[in-house]
């Protein structure tokens, strides 16, 4: 289990958000292939979702570390 303070996980959440919003105004500051960034912005909101609004649910009960 990964152990973060509620205010890292608001800390990791937002990051995540601006990442998204960048990669969407196209500011990232990289160049995607095509489709590519479709799969960042899909792969970021489930990884939002699964830490929860604000990083609630990981705040509460922790995230388990993914495979690979």
């Amino acid at each position: 289990m990964v152990k973060l303070s509620r205010e890292d996980w608001i800390e990791i959440y937002y990051a995540l958000e601006s990442k998204s919003e960048a990669i969407e105004r196209g500011e990232y500051g990289v160049e995607f292939e095509r489709g590519e960034e479709a799969r960042w912005l899909a792969h970021l909101s489930a990884i939002k979702g699964k830490i929860g609004d604000d990083g609630l649910a990981a705040a509460k009960g922790g995230v388990r570390r993914s495979a690979g």
